[in-house]
């Protein structure tokens, strides 16, 4: 009896994000899963294995989405690495010296084409040396490269399931795979789909919003682990000098960025 109250006071509110009573828009809907990036060589087992291809986010997007509007919400915190000087690590970070601003090109390949974004300053088809290498190669049919502007999600031509690549900040690297094509139903949203990104991850000692990431430690009980900065100035550094030897990299959650 005392569950049944319970459930009776906090009863399940069930409901479609949009009135069913609303017309619905002739279009289709796809879902995009970013696969977690795996920078390096990876082994001949680790090929094999299904356990690498996690899913970081996935994206639901509308026929008329843009491709630039897919590029701008795989936000990847490689993109705010910046290097920082050995013993300086508590001075504020130069952000003309991140990733994203040394290296602003990117591009998305999907079937036969490289679709390059080059809205950043000093943009460049980075996928060139790859095109050429394929053009020497038997084995690779013929690709192309495309501004990826105007580019609309209904106009690509694609495999369910089949993974595609998105390069940016040099040699990061994100798998997408597009599925569970449909469409459009009245109880979706009709003007825009939201976009999911992951939340905060939290510092080693305090569980804190995490600010640095600290590598290359002997004093750490693990490779690499986060801290705030209250806690990363306590530990590695007494009196504003250096303890021991690590690295450290600011750490920027990357639904903190703005899209513009």
């Amino acid at each position: 009896m005392k569950e049944f109250s319970i459930r009776s006071n906090f009863q399940l509110r069930r409901g479609h994000s949009s009135p069913i009573s609303a017309p619905c828009a002739k279009d289709i809907v796809i879902t995009c899963t970013v696969v977690v990036p795996h920078n390096k060589i990876l082994s001949q087992e680790e090929t094999r294995s299904t356990r690498l291809l996690t899913a970081e986010r996935k994206l639901m997007l509308r026929g008329d989405s843009t491709l630039m509007s897919l590029r701008q919400k795989i936000l990847c915190i490689c993109d705010s690495v910046a290097a920082l000087e050995d013993g300086h690590e508590l001075e504020p970070i130069d952000q003309s010296k991140t990733h994203m601003i040394l290296y602003p090109s990117s591009f998305i390949f999907i079937h036969d084409t490289f679709y390059v974004d080059y809205s950043m300053p000093h943009s460049q088809d980075i996928s060139t040396p790859i095109r050429e290498f394929m053009a020497r190669k038997k084995c690779f049919d013929p690709v192309t490269s495309k501004d990826i502007a105007g580019v609309r999600m209904i106009d690509l031509k694609l495999r369910l399931g089949q993974p595609y690549v998105f390069q940016h900040s040099g040699t990061c690297e994100h798998l997408l795979i597009f599925h569970d094509l449909r469409l459009l139903e009245k109880s979706d949203v009709q003007v825009s789909l939201k976009f999911l990104l992951k939340g905060d991850v939290r510092c080693a000692a305090c569980k804190s919003y995490a600010a640095f990431v600290v590598e290359e430690c002997e004093r750490l009980p693990s490779p690499y682990m986060m801290f705030c900065e209250p806690c990363f100035r306590e530990f590695f550094f007494m009196h504003g000098h250096k303890i021991g030897r690590f690295k450290a990299h600011p750490y920027m959650p990357i639904h903190r960025f703005t899209v513009l």
